[in-house]
């Protein structure tokens, strides 16, 4: 009961995050959703194995790998990192080889792949880097090996380019 009623709560303020569009919160921590997967399924980072740090979708569980912190960087752009992994690991794009436009939580530094800017889409956003630019958006696999994974690919008018950001309640 108390999940349900903990993912009713979070459909019911991510609803009201996307439908308004506000600017993202960076005094706390936000959940993250897509409007191709929905409310109920949010970014988690994977614990161990072959995809250890890559991220995915996953149900909500309250569970600190799903709690994302952005951290303003200038220009508009902001290193995302977990709760889970802590500050000092950053969101990053891999660059070729068969992962190549992934993403992944890797050591903070002064990569444009950890660098992420924030567009108001209607009532979501896309997501970029300063690496690969404005015509590439965080988008989410469909099936295969790599479902509910997200990587960039070419912006598009796509639902799984479309990204809900909620702020928590939960503060560093």
């Amino acid at each position: 009961m108390t999940r349900i009623l903990y993912i009713l709560t979070m459909a019911l303020a991510l609803s009201v995050t996307a439908a308004s569009a506000k600017s993202v919160k960076t005094d706390v921590y936000n959940n993250l959703s897509t409007q191709f997967r929905g409310f109920a399924m949010l970014l988690d980072v994977f614990n161990g194995g072959d995809k250890n740090n890559m991220t995915r979708l996953e149900p909500v569980q309250n569970v600190s790998g799903q709690f994302w912190r952005f951290t303003p960087i200038g220009n508009g752009y902001y290193k995302l990192s977990t709760m889970f992994r802590g500050p000092e690991k950053c969101l990053d794009v891999y660059n070729g080889g068969p992962k190549n436009n992934q993403v992944h939580l890797t050591d903070c530094a002064n990569y444009s792949g950890q660098n992420w800017k924030i567009h108001p889409y209607g009532q979501w956003y896309k997501l970029t880097t300063q690496f690969r630019g404005v015509g590439m958006c965080l988008d989410v696999f469909n099936g295969g090996p790599n479902n509910n994974m997200p990587e960039l690919r070419p912006c598009g008018n796509f639902s799984g380019q479309s990204w809900g950001i909620n702020a928590t309640q939960s503060k560093f």
